[in-house]
């Protein structure tokens, strides 16, 4: 009985059926039905309604009243000397054209409950007797009987939910009343007579509706077949002869009273009329009583499709709500609101609403009596649904509704049957800290649904994922019924998952945990710049990522110069909650300078992944290191947007190889409820002339540190090996000066300035022996810094020797810093270089001597690209060097060997230049010089 809708075709509908009865063998009333119209031409009518009421027989909750209905408006009055009707008018009648009539929210009525007369049979007064359910009195008042005729259930046209009809006595006119639904608010039962016939006119209408037809109790007013005529009786005709008769059907339920006790209870009529005027009654229904008789004992089953863990899966649920259609027992109570909550690791799968669409609030048609017409794209599964008012189940879907803020997850349960349109919204809310779900139908309808099973479509893009071990698990509902005096009942269920994904062995204790992992550039050729791709993949069935850190290889680096940064509070600004990843797509926040690279992250159980796209932001300073990575990814599927997640990795630089070493923040493990699942990572840095080659052929690796979220930790790499050193030229050059102190026991001062070409191998190894004639005053070692004292960057200031400043394309600006004697463990402390600036590095030269000579040798250099390097070491009182002879008195040749990271080596004697004698001395010297040139 509970439909959603008349047909909007109605009064078409209702004037094709009156045809048809004319043509069913009627035509012998014309004569009446003129004579009729005539009478009520002469007439204008003035339609009130003067009284409307709706009484049941008893007040028993879920009880199965007979219900008098009775209403009735003001006739019309004859005015004198008029006859016969206006023009292109049948009749000057204010005639009733549609009669509604609302019942109390809760009552219920059953049109399967008697056989039904088709509407042939009606038209020749031929109805079965057991399709009798109740009487009309088209001519009726407040007062007391007059005329009474058999209110019949007939066979409804199939976009309609039932249909009742009776025969206007005198005039033989047929009145149809469609019973349906108020799924647009309430789903109360309604009585609707459209399309009256226009020369119709009555001043009043009382219906008695039996609530079980064929009780016997209602055998006297029962009409028989053959109907002589059109039978009615009462005041005016005898009823001896026309009713008495039994149903010999069995006894079920026709009409339902509602299941709640204690609230107010309307009834409702409209009268609407050829005049287009509209008028309406109340009535207060009659306070429900013995709602502590009820019963109410709804159960519920919830079955993954797959016994397999860790894999994309449906459910079906199964929910049964006894309802037993006694005639002397009340019905039990219908269903108010339903919570179902599945076990923890039964969770929505990520890829689920890939590819899908949602169906908006005007689609699903709730708030109105059409059907749903949601897009074939946001249906996640079928449904059926039966009820006692039904003959058998009727079909359905499942939608994905509009999200809304604070419910995005939000579902339709949409079926139709029987000129029956049923839409009732639920949510499903995921705790955010786990992931379980709570499937929840807050606003069920007072119904009498017996059973609802909803199938969750399963298959590689499940809407849902199953816990990823074995074991069993525990499904729990409660339900709130709509009769206040009974509490909420709760049903428990299980299910079981018996083996790991692909049908493979349950995991004992923690799952596996071995990743895998691939690194490279798109290029080998040493030296260039090329993108890198680094991709990492968790097998199905294993622990899910936790956190990742890669090193890369030595000398594989890149150039910063000219990329921005994306600041620290912009980032915040990507990840704040009101900022929505289709906003972040359409117009991302970072600077577009500072973008070096862009991301993917796959994520969900099985096969089917869902990829989600990211933009690679290089950023500022970050947990203790000098840059960072910020891969920003919209978290957009379908029709959800969770806005946009945010995972930053420090960029750590060692300072003595140089190499890079990322560190993670912690993996999103949930984003809004929905356990990620993450299995593939892959970063593309692909920003023009930004990460390059080593110009060292060495064997090296990618390495990583994954951890996993069950304890587990792997350390997979990925082989790295540049090519085609041989072909980058090596021929830095090395120029060493001196000044001050240049006499014999002087102590001078050292300027050393390094230059590259560019594309030049970087060099490996730089080792200078100064000549004999100078040696090393240990009286001027002051102090040495110790290496906890280095690290601590608290070196004495007596441990400092000098300055140095490195100039590289890959930086906007040189780094620079101190020179300092710190512990060694050989015979003589080590000369360390200590630059700051973007980034730290350190470079340590060890201090021998060779052949009775002093020598500084930088062994293990980082492959990075320098320019320019110049090296001050101090003089005088804080020079280490002192001289055994006046330099200026002849030539002194440093001997510099040089090896570049491809192998190429370079051994020469440098001349180390003096600034001797006065400035005016050094003029002369240099003119001289310069004719001595010129003559030659």
């Amino acid at each position: 009985m509970n439909s959603v809708t008349l047909n909007e075709s109605g009064d078409t509908a209702a004037q094709a059926r009156f045809t048809r009865c004319l043509a069913a063998g009627l035509g012998a009333l014309l004569l009446t039905l003129v004579a009729f119209c005539i009478w009520s031409s002469q007439a204008e009518s003035y339609v009130d309604l003067r009284y409307f009421s709706m009484i049941p027989s008893n007040t028993q909750a879920g009880g199965h009243p007979d219900v008098r209905i009775e209403m009735g408006w003001d006739a019309s009055t004859i005015k004198e000397g008029e006859f016969g009707a206006p023009p292109n008018h049948p009749c000057a009648c204010d005639d009733p054209r549609r009669i509604l009539q609302h019942f109390p929210t809760g009552f219920i009525g059953n049109p399967h409950a008697t056989p039904r007369c088709e509407l042939v049979e009606f038209s020749f007064g031929r109805c079965p007797p057991a399709s009798q359910i109740g009487t009309a009195e088209p001519f009726g008042s407040a007062e007391g009987e007059e005329l009474y005729v058999p209110l019949y259930n007939l066979m409804p046209h199939p976009d309609e939910p039932s249909l009742t009809a009776f025969w206007a006595p005198l005039v033989g006119a047929p009145v149809f009343i469609t019973l349906g639904s108020r799924t647009e608010s309430d789903y109360g039962l309604f009585a609707e007579g459209s399309a009256i016939y226009h020369p119709l006119v009555f001043p009043g209408l009382n219906i008695n509706l039996w609530g079980v037809p064929a009780d016997p109790i209602h055998d006297p007013a029962r009409f028989k077949v053959p109907l002589q005529g059109f039978a009615a009786c009462g005041s005016i005709f005898g009823c001896d002869e026309v009713t008495g008769t039994s149903a010999n059907v069995p006894l079920v339920p026709y009409l339902q009273a509602p299941t709640t006790c204690g609230v107010p209870l309307t009834s409702m009529a409209e009268l609407e009329y050829y005049t287009g005027e509209l008028l309406t009654g109340t009535d207060e229904w009659p306070a429900t009583t013995g709602c502590e008789q009820l019963t109410f004992n709804p159960s519920l089953t919830a079955q993954p499709t797959t016994e397999q863990a860790d894999s994309p899966s449906g459910v079906d649920i199964e929910l049964s709500v006894p309802q037993e259609l006694s005639p002397t027992t009340p019905s039990p109570s219908q269903i108010k609101a339903s919570k179902t909550t599945l076990p923890v690791g039964f969770s929505i799968n990520p890829n689920a609403a890939d590819g899908k669409v949602s169906c908006s609030d005007a689609d699903s048609a709730i708030g109105t009596r059409g059907p749903a017409t949601c897009p074939e794209f946001s249906k996640v599964g079928s449904l059926t649904l039966d009820s006692s008012a039904l003959p058998q189940p009727i079909p359905g879907a499942i939608y994905i509704l509009d999200p809304r803020p604070g419910d995005p997850y939000r579902i339709l349960l949409a079926a139709d049957g029987y000129g029956t349109h049923i839409k009732l919204a639920g949510s499903v809310e995921p705790d955010s800290q786990s992931g379980q779900m709570v499937i929840s139908f807050p606003d069920l309808p007072q119904s009498p649904l017996t059973a609802f099973n909803m199938h969750f479509f399963g298959a590689e893009r499940g809407l849902l994922a199953t816990p990823t071990h074995c074991g069993t698990h525990r499904v729990e509902s409660e339900f709130v019924p709509w009769n206040n005096a009974l509490p909420p009942q709760t049903s428990v269920s299980q299910f079981s998952v018996t083996s790991g994904p692909g049908g493979g062995p349950c995991p004992n204790g923690p799952r596996g945990f071995s990743p895998t992992f691939k690194a490279g550039t798109a290029n080998t050729t040493a030296g260039m710049h090329t993108p890198f791709s680094l991709e990492l993949n968790r097998p199905d069935g294993q622990q899910n990522l936790e956190a990742i850190s890669i090193k890369g290889p030595p000398g594989f680096a890149a150039t910063l110069r000219g990329v921005g940064r994306c600041p620290d509070a912009t980032l915040a600004a990507v990840a704040n909650p009101a900022h929505s990843g289709a906003a972040e797509s359409a117009a991302p926040l970072c600077p577009a300078g500072s973008q070096i690279g862009t991301a993917i992250a796959g994520a969900g159980a099985g096969s089917q992944q869902l990829y989600l796209p990211g933009k690679v932001y290089l950023g500022g300073p970050y947990m203790g290191a000098p840059l960072s990575l910020a891969v920003v990814t919209p978290a957009v599927s379908g029709p959800y947007d969770l806005g946009n997640v945010v995972v930053r990795a420090a960029l750590n630089v060692d300072p003595v190889t140089a190499q890079v070493l990322a560190v993670s923040d912690p993996l999103p493990r949930i984003l809004e409820g929905i356990p990620l699942r993450l299995r593939t990572i892959r970063v593309d840095l692909d920003r023009q002339g930004f990460t390059y080659n080593p110009t060292s052929c060495d064997p090296f690796a990618v390495q990583s540190s994954v951890a996993g979220s069950e304890g587990g930790l792997a350390s997979p790499w990925a082989p790295f090996q540049a090519a085609s050193c041989v072909d980058l030229s090596y021929g830095p050059k090395l120029n060493l000066r001196l000044s001050g102190g240049l006499k014999r026991r002087g102590h001078p001062a050292i300027t050393a300035v390094l230059r590259t070409q560019p594309g030049e191998a970087n060099s490996r190894l730089v080792s200078v022996t100064l000549p004999r004639s100078g040696l090393l005053d240990n009286s001027h070692i002051d102090t040495i810094c110790t290496r906890a004292q280095f690290a601590a960057d608290n070196c004495p200031e007596g441990s400092r020797i000098g300055q140095a400043e490195a100039f590289t394309p890959a930086l906007d600006q040189p780094l620079s810093g101190s020179v300092f004697l710190r512990a060694s463990s050989n015979k003589l402390p080590d000369m360390v270089v200590d630059l700051k600036g973007e980034l730290n590095i350190e470079l340590s030269a060890r201090i021998d001597s060779v052949g009775g000579r002093l020598r500084a040798t930088f062994r293990s250099l980082p492959d990075a690209p320098i320019s320019r390097f110049v090296l001050r070491l101090l003089g005088n009182r804080k020079g280490l060097l002192i001289n055994s002879r006046n330099l200026c008195r002849s030539t002194h040749r440093a001997i510099v060997r040089m090896v570049g990271q491809n192998g190429m080596r370079s051994r020469k004697r440098v001349p180390m230049r003096m600034q001797c004698g006065s400035k005016a001395s050094r003029h002369k010297r240099h003119a001289r010089h310069s004719r001595a040139k010129a003559v030659r």
